[in-house]
């Protein structure tokens, strides 16, 4: 009994003396782990090995990303600044601008490739912008030429290039991607720099849905328009309250084949209530951070006495609101009893998910903000299908006009500035808010 034990204490001693430095260093890093084990798991909880979880509320395909996502994945020809102009990206070594402003000669800066590792040359470039002819020179210069004067056209080009499979030009490829019912379910994102961490997007139906997928754990990071009081007694939840300007606004569009008295309309401007807070109040449809944006237009702050004055050689039986997201329900009823008090017709509001643009009175809803100040498209009478006023005003046409044809920045300014003191007189719409987001964030 005595020799089998000691043979074995022998062989057990043969074997740590043959294989001594790979027990060393086991027991070293055995005994490293318990000295600094804290350390180390604190490192494992550093952020680039944990993906940001983000939840959107919307439904979106390959075609209509929102901006957030499209910028982190490709860039466009131009980037458009704070006061929202167009700059080269770092896509352009340089632009030169011929045959009176009709001919863009953009020099492309080399080495330059896509997610996928292809170079990216003149070729590659294929915005479908109605008007404009692209024309590669050569690899590494293209022109696009205009049909007739376009001074957004720069503005434009901000948009990302992006190919099929997402193939972009940007800080982060899509790494996998997720459908349900034919929209994006989930989509991770992989940062070409390793030194950045993962972002993974999931989006829901609505902020109800967002909100309880941040209450579960499934998103750490969610942006809605109002903050549940709830909120703010969570633990390790950060808050941030931010007025954004840049996107779209609320206003009141007014059906003016409906409504044709420019008095009416201005009654019912006086007559609506507006937000108190300066920087959350929309006065027009320029964005603030705008170069061309005119602070000095009619307010319209709410003043029943002057709403009374210029109604009062009008008449209306009723008047119907139309409202397309029900999150402007509370506001719908606040205007409904303040137009009733102020002039005794009776108000209805109807929800509508498909609005007929060609019989409604009013209509609550958002309006979207453009990087370039030009208007045409929602304001000029030609603009059948995306003037849903259907204001036809001949001064407002010719501003608009003069705006697209004039490339010298402080002229149009002036013509800018100018439409929308007379869009403003006009009343087609009564401005009301820019959003304002509650960004929430799960402390680590």
């Amino acid at each position: 009994m005595f020799t089998k034990i000691f043979f074995k204490i022998q062989l057990f001693w043969f074997y740590l003396k043959k294989h001594l430095i790979f027990v060393s260093i086991f027991f070293l890093l055995l005994i490293s782990y318990f000295i600094f084990r804290q350390q180390i798991i604190s490192f494992s909880q550093l952020p680039i090995w944990h993906p940001e979880i983000i939840g959107l509320q919307g439904r979106y395909t390959i075609d209509n990303l929102p901006p957030e996502i499209t910028k982190k994945l490709s860039s466009g020809l131009t980037t458009i600044n704070e006061n929202q102009k167009p700059i080269n990206s770092f896509l352009v070594k340089d632009v030169d601008i011929e045959n009176d402003s009709k001919d863009y000669i953009f020099t492309l800066n080399q080495d330059i490739r896509w997610s996928s590792g292809k170079k990216f040359t003149s070729y590659d470039i294929n915005y479908q912008i109605p008007g404009i002819e692209i024309t590669p020179i050569s690899e590494n210069v293209v022109k696009i030429t205009t049909n007739d004067y376009f001074s957004p056209l720069l503005s434009l080009l901000s948009k990302p290039l992006i190919k099929k499979n997402f193939d972009g030009l940007g800080e982060y490829l899509v790494s996998d991607i997720t459908y349900q019912e034919g929209y994006i379910k989930t989509l991770n994102l992989k940062p070409k720099n390793k030194t950045k961490k993962n972002i993974k997007y999931r989006f829901y139906l609505n902020d109800q849905d967002l909100i309880h997928a941040y209450k579960i754990g499934n998103v750490d990071i969610i942006k809605i328009n109002s903050l549940p009081q709830e909120f703010n007694n969570w633990n390790k939840t950060k808050i941030t309250k931010d007025i954004e300007t840049d996107q779209k606004y609320t206003a009141i569009f007014i059906n003016t084949q409906k409504i044709s008295s420019k008095q009416i309309r201005q009654a019912l401007a006086y007559a609506t209530p507006k937000p108190k807070d300066k920087n959350e109040r929309c006065l027009g449809p320029v964005s603030p951070n705008s170069w061309a944006y005119n602070p000095k237009v009619k307010e319209y702050n709410l003043n029943h006495t002057r709403a009374k004055e210029l109604f009062k050689d009008e008449k209306l039986d009723t008047l119907k609101i139309t409202v397309n997201d029900r999150q402007l329900l509370n506001l719908a009823e606040e205007i409904k009893n303040s137009w009733e008090q102020t002039f005794g017709f009776p108000v209805v509001i109807n929800i509508e998910n498909q609005i007929n643009l060609e019989n409604y009175d009013v209509l609550l809803t958002y309006g979207a903000i453009t990087q370039d100040p030009d208007q045409y498209l929602f304001w000029h009478s030609t603009q059948t299908n995306t003037n849903i006023t259907k204001i036809n005003n001949a001064r407002i046409d010719k501003l608009l006009e003069e705006g697209r044809q004039q490339n010298d920045q402080i002229e149009r300014k002036k013509i800018y500035q100018e439409f929308q003191t007379f869009l403003l007189e006009e009343s087609p719409a009564i401005f009301l808010s820019y959003p304002t987001v509650y960004t929430i964030t799960r402390s680590k």
